[in-house]
């Protein structure tokens, strides 16, 4: 036997919403599909150019062909870390990072982020990245991958990023298939009551996958890895060597240069890279977070997802720093240390928009409500769900 029910909006939410209802939503969509170069040509104010497009689409399904602002420049690191700090709001958190340890975590502001991705980045052109070369990120969910992100897409280096979760195999593959040149990873990741050996899986791969030249190791959690001399070598020490500064103009990007390649699983088959280009993607990203999420200036962000799917490269990354959003990064597990913890970090950071999988809500369903309800949450305003029908 199945039930369907609908829970409407309160009509005070209703009301203040950016979409404020679905016949709203039915003429926005309709607008889209009649006219698709007015309706994006109208979105694109949402970003910032170097250059204008000379068309909006470019379209022919027989040739292969789909361009969107050809003859435009930009670059995305601009758009989602620069120009608000040029809009005075430097001192606006960007990043709050929760660490998997209750204990710890961070906040990072937008000019903060600007100082750290142009040190990161100017480290990459020490290694000899340009324009056009992979980097791959194999991380757990620490700042220092949003800024390894950000770094690539502020030099047009185009990073691709490998689940933390991922084996040696996985790992080679794709570094082989998109001829990573850098490989960024941490010592180790933890999630709950797990330590996962990142470098060490991350040695087995490159032992593959000969075309990584360099390898950058964050000191997550400070224990005894193996680093091959002349290779390896840690973040830390490289930012702080001379020559490393935070002074790194952003590269002038086409519209339809590419931004990053992402994975499918592999689930069907041999896994295939998706690439990402740099201007519809962005504006696409922008706009559906502030609609979907009803997103405002005074709002706290989160997005469960890690950021080695394409969820988290869009809602948690670029679509929020694209729009000045302060985002939440969460490094560890809904049930650690206890199922009350998602709760536990929306108090603790005072979130208003959760976005979040069905499949984790179930999982944290079945320890009881006592661990909601032990929690205030008087600050949610909106809640999301992706992946799968939720229940």
């Amino acid at each position: 036997m199945s039930e369907d029910k609908k829970y409407s909006p309160s009509t005070t939410f209703s009301a203040a919403a950016h979409i404020k209802s679905m016949d709203a939503y039915g003429e926005i969509y309709q607008n889209s599909v009649d006219d698709p170069e007015g309706f994006w040509e109208n979105q694109a104010g949402r970003l910032d150019w170097f250059k204008r497009w000379d068309k909006v689409l470019e379209w022919d399904f027989h040739a292969a062909k789909l361009a969107w602002f050809e003859g435009a420049e930009l670059n995305v690191c601009f758009n989602c870390v620069d120009r608000h700090v040029l809009n005075g709001d430097g001192a606006r958190t960007a990043i709050i990072w929760e660490g998997d340890d209750p204990a710890q975590d961070k906040k990072i502001t937008y000019k903060e982020l600007l100082d750290d991705v142009c040190t990161f980045a100017n480290l990459l052109k020490k290694k000899g990245v340009k324009k056009g070369d992979r980097v791959c990120l194999y991380m757990p969910m620490v700042p220092e991958l949003a800024v390894a992100m950000l770094a690539c897409a502020r030099i047009g280096a185009v990073h691709s990023i490998v689940f933390g979760g991922f084996s040696a195999e996985a790992l080679a593959d794709r570094l082989l298939d998109s001829t990573c040149k850098v490989l960024i990873t941490a010592d180790e990741g933890v999630r709950g009551d797990k330590v996962i050996p990142l470098k060490a899986i991350a040695n087995q791969a490159m032992e593959k996958a000969t075309c990584v030249e360099d390898c950058l190791v964050v000191r997550r959690t400070g224990n005894d890895v193996m680093m091959q001399e002349g290779r390896d070598s840690w973040l830390h020490d490289e930012l702080a060597a001379d020559g490393v500064h935070s002074d790194c103009p952003p590269e002038k990007m086409s519209a339809e240069d590419p931004l990053f390649i992402l994975y499918t699983s592999g689930s069907t088959g041999k896994p295939k890279g998706v690439l990402h280009t740099t201007a519809g993607y962005l504006l696409y990203a922008s706009l559906t977070h502030e609609m979907i999420f009803d997103y405002r200036p005074e709002d706290v962000y989160w997005c469960t997802a890690d950021i080695g799917w394409v969820t988290g490269h869009s809602y948690i990354v670029y679509g929020p720093l694209a729009n000045g959003a302060t985002t939440l990064m969460f490094e560890g597990v809904p049930s650690y240390p206890d199922a009350s913890r998602f709760w536990q970090v929306v108090d603790k950071h005072q979130v208003s928009l959760f976005y979040t999988a069905p499949t984790a809500i179930r999982a944290i369903a079945q320890a009881g409500d006592q661990f909601v309800k032990k929690t205030s949450r008087s600050s949610l305003r909106l809640l999301g769900t992706v992946g799968e029908p939720i229940n």
